[in-house]
C-alpha cells in the first residue's frame, strides 16, 4: 500500500484561502502566475479605470493584491513569473488599496471607509477628521501624489458587497446610493492624480456615479482578453498541480485521468466571455487538492444570501438552469437589478456562459458543474416545498435507499410524502404546476446521486424526465389530474414507444406513470412497468 504522506512530502504548500500575494511568495506557497495579465494591464494605453466582475471566492483579491505589489514595485516578490520577462522599468507607485466588504448598513460603509482613509492619512503624516470622506479622498489623493509628481494607483475591493447586502432593503439600498454617488464622484475630479483605478465586484451597479461619470471604465468583465485572469484553467491545473492531482489520484484509489476528470466535472465549466475559455473554481479545487477530497467547497464556504432572498421572493421566475439565453448587451452591459434573476444568477455563479450565438447575439447560459448544481439542489427543494431541510434530506435519502434497492413502489410513497402539500408559484395555470413538481423530481433524483434529464427528445416524442444510474434507466411521465392524469401519462409513455431507445442496454428499464393533483396539491396516483425487448 502506498505511504501518500511519505510519497508526497516534497509537495509544495497550496494557498488554501490565502489572498495575499506576498505571503504566498515569501511563504513558498504554489502560485499559479498571472502576472503576464498584471503586466498587460498596468501598459494599457487606452484607459485609466477597470472593473471586473467574478463570482465569490474566485481569486479577485488575490489578483487585486498582485497589483498592489506590482504598482509598489515589490521586484523581490515576482522573481521567476512572467512578468519579470515582460518588464523592464519598475515604476513605485503610491497605492491606495480599500476593502469595502462586509457592509450592510450605509453607516457601518462610511466608518470602514472612514478608518482605511485614516490609516492612509497616519501614514502621509496628517488628520483630517473633520472632513466628509469625498474631501478627504480628494485631500489624500492630492497628498499621495506628492503635488501631481507621481500619480496614484486606486484599488477597490468588493467594491459592490455592500450593496448586494441591502438589495432588498430599499431604503438602505438608496442611502447606500447616495454615499457611495458622493465618494465616487471625486474619483473624476480628481482623476490629474490617478494613474490608475481598479475595482472588484460581482455585480456591476452603473447607477453609480462611479460607472456613470467616468466614461472611459473599461469593464474586463466579459473580455476574451481577460477570461483567464481569475481561476485555474485546464494549462494551469496541467502545469502547476500535476504532482498535487496524482496525490488525489492515489489517496482516491483512481487513475490520474479519472482523477483529473472528476476535478473537472466537480469543478470546472466556468466561462465568462464568447471565446469560452474555462476555468476551474480557485478556492475548490486548492481546498480539494489540500484534502484529497471532492467535497462542495465553494457553497461550504457560505451560500450567497441574495439567491435565497430571490427564491424566497419571487421563485416563480425560477430558470430553466440547463439553458437560458440573454442577450448580449444584458450580461455585458445591464446592471445588477434583482427583477432579473438570470443575470443575477449569472454573477453570482449559479449560471455560466455555456456558447454563444452570434445571430441572436446573445449568450446560452447553464450551471457550470456539479458542485454548483448541488449547491442549487440543496436551496431551493426545501424552500419551493416549504418544509425543513433535514426532513427534506431525510426523505431523499429514503427515497434513494428504496430506489437503488428496486423496492420502486415504496420509493414512489417516499416522494408522495415528500411534495405533498407544495404550494404554487404565483402562476396557477396546469402548465406552471406541471413543470414545478417536474422540476422538484429532477432536483431530487440529482440529489439522489442520479444523472437525470428533463424534457429528452427521440424521434417520436419528448419525454419528461429520463434518469440514467448504474442500477436502472427510469423513464417518467408526469399529468395534471385536469390534463388526462395518469391514464394520458400511460399512454403517451406506451402509444410514443419511449422505451424503445433504452431496451438494448443491459440495465433494467423502469416507466413511471405520473399524476398530480393541482386541488390536492400532490402526486395522487402512479403506475410502474418494467418494458423488454420481448414484450
Amino acid at each position: 500500500m502506498v505511504d501518500i504522506k511519505e510519497k508526497y512530502k516534497d509537495l509544495q504548500p497550496l494557498p488554501c484561502g490565502v489572498q495575499d500575494f506576498e505571503i504566498i511568495r515569501t511563504n513558498g506557497q504554489l502560485y499559479a502566475d498571472k502576472t503576464d495579465y498584471v503586466y498587460k494591464l498596468a501598459n494599457d494605453k487606452n484607459s485609466f479605470c477597470y472593473f471586473l466582475g467574478r463570482p465569490r471566492r474566485f481569486g479577485k483579491s488575490l489578483f487585486l493584491s498582485t497589483l498592489e505589489c506590482y504598482f509598489n514595485a515589490r521586484k523581490d516578490l515576482f522573481e521567476g513569473l512572467k512578468v519579470m520577462e515582460l518588464e523592464q522599468k519598475w515604476t513605485k507607485y503610491e497605492v491606495l488599496r480599500f476593502d469595502l466588504s462586509g457592509c450592510n448598513t450605509a453607516e457601518s460603509l462610511k466608518d470602514k471607509i472612514s478608518r482605511t482613509l485614516r490609516k492612509y492619512e497616519s501614514i502621509y503624516g496628517y488628520t483630517a477628521l473633520d472632513k466628509s470622506e469625498g474631501d478627504r479622498m480628494a485631500t489624500l489623493l492630492e497628498t499621495a501624489s506628492k503635488g501631481e509628481q507621481q500619480r496614484v494607483v486606486v484599488l477597490f475591493d468588493e467594491y459592490d458587497s455592500a450593496l448586494q447586502q441591502t438589495m432588498y432593503n430599499e431604503e438602505e439600498h438608496e442611502k447606500m446610493r447616495d454615499f457611495y454617488r458622493s465618494f465616487f464622484a471625486v474619483m473624476k475630479s480628481e482623476s490629474h492624480y490617478i494613474f490608475k483605478i481598479f475595482l472588484t465586484g460581482i455585480m456591476k451597479f452603473t447607477q453609480l456615479s462611479l460607472f456613470s461619470v467616468l466614461n472611459n471604465i473599461k469593464i474586463l468583465s466579459a473580455s476574451d482578453e481577460y477570461a483567464g485572469v481569475c481561476g485555474f484553467t485546464h494549462d494551469d491545473l496541467l502545469s502547476y498541480f500535476k504532482r498535487h492531482m496524482e496525490r488525489l489520484a492515489d489517496a482516491n484509489g483512481m487513475t490520474y485521468e479519472q482523477a483529473f476528470q472528476a476535478v473537472l466535472d466537480r469543478y470546472d465549466s466556468y466561462s465568462f466571455s464568447k471565446k469560452l475559455t474555462k476555468v476551474i473554481n480557485p478556492y475548490s479545487l486548492l481546498n480539494a487538492l489540500a484534502d484529497c477530497e471532492l467535497n462542495n467547497y465553494w457553497t461550504i464556504s457560505g451560500s450567497t444570501k441574495m439567491l435565497m432572498e430571490t427564491i424566497d421572493n419571487g421563485e416563480h421566475q425560477m430558470p430553466n438552469w440547463d439553458c437560458e439565453y440573454i442577450d448580449k448587451l444584458s450580461l455585458e452591459g445591464n446592471d445588477a437589478d434583482r427583477s432579473n434573476l438570470v443575470l443575477s444568477l449569472y454573477q453570482t455563479g449559479y449560471l455560466t456562459i455555456k456558447d454563444y450565438d452570434k445571430d441572436l447575439e446573445a449568450y446560452k447560459l447553464g450551471v457550470p458543474n456539479r458542485e454548483v448544481k448541488e449547491a442549487i439542489s440543496k436551496l431551493i427543494v426545501p424552500r419551493i416545498l416549504k418544509k425543513d431541510e433535514n426532513v427534506v434530506e431525510s426523505s431523499i435519502l429514503q427515497f434513494k435507499k428504496e430506489f437503488i434497492f428496486g423496492d420502486l413502489n415504496k420509493a414512489m410513497q417516499s416522494l408522495q410524502d415528500l411534495v405533498a402539500g407544495t404550494p404554487y408559484s404565483q402562476d396557477h395555470t396546469s402548465k406552471a404546476i406541471e413543470e414545478r413538481f417536474q422540476f422538484i423530481i429532477v432536483q431530487v433524483l440529482f440529489l439522489c446521486g442520479f444523472k437525470p434529464q428533463s424534457e429528452v427528445s427521440i424521434a417520436t416524442g419528448r419525454m419528461d424526465i429520463v434518469c440514467k444510474t448504474k442500477w436502472r434507466n427510469a423513464i417518467f411521465e408526469l399529468k395534471m389530474t385536469s390534463n388526462g392524469g395518469l391514464d394520458a401519462a400511460s399512454e403517451q409513455i406506451a402509444d410514443r414507444n419511449y422505451a424503445a431507445p433504452f431496451l438494448s442496454a443491459d440495465k433494467e428499464l423502469v416507466t413511471f406513470a405520473i399524476e398530480f393533483n393541482a386541488e390536492k396539491k400532490s402526486l395522487t396516483r402512479w403506475s410502474i412497468s418494467r418494458p423488454s425487448c420481448e414484450s
